[in-house]
């Protein structure tokens, strides 16, 4: 399924995010481990969640129903995420937990990917979306 233009720079950070989780799957160094994640988490993985919880979520909710379980499941997720960055940031983990958070990782973004992005799709008209894009491009040129 092609992606609407709306969520296609979200997506391209999906792509980021699934490398990541993989090295950290397959991941036998912890060291190499926290590097990987702290890199993509600092790098994209604050920002990027911000825009789905900031720009994403609230345009969905003002333009249609939500799925209430989807939304529930992608910020329950987000915590649990950012919950793990904190201890790799404070050095409290292991390479199990560094393992685990990579399974995590992987499967939130499948989630997102394949049940929450298209029900976005799905309730925006082309209108909407359009709005939505112009928020998402504006967030992602933010510095903060």
């Amino acid at each position: 399924m092609k992606r609407a233009e709306a969520l296609r720079p979200l997506s391209r950070e999906h792509l980021g995010a699934l490398l990541t989780a993989k090295r950290l799957r397959e991941a036998t160094d912890l060291d190499e481990a926290r590097s990987t994640f702290l890199d993509f988490w600092q790098g994209d993985g604050v920002r990027h969640f911000r825009i789905e919880e900031e720009v994403l979520l609230p345009t969905w909710a003002v333009h249609a129903e939500v799925d209430r379980d989807g939304v529930a499941r992608m910020l329950d997720e987000h915590l649990a995420i950012r919950r793990e960055a904190l201890r790799f940031e404070a050095g409290q983990t292991n390479l199990e937990e560094a393992q685990a958070l990579g399974q995590l990782l992987h499967d939130h973004v499948r989630f997102e990917e394949r049940q929450l992005f298209p029900k976005v799709e799905g309730a925006l008209d082309d209108s909407s979306l359009a709005r939505l894009a112009v928020a998402i491009e504006k967030a992602e040129k933010d510095p903060s």
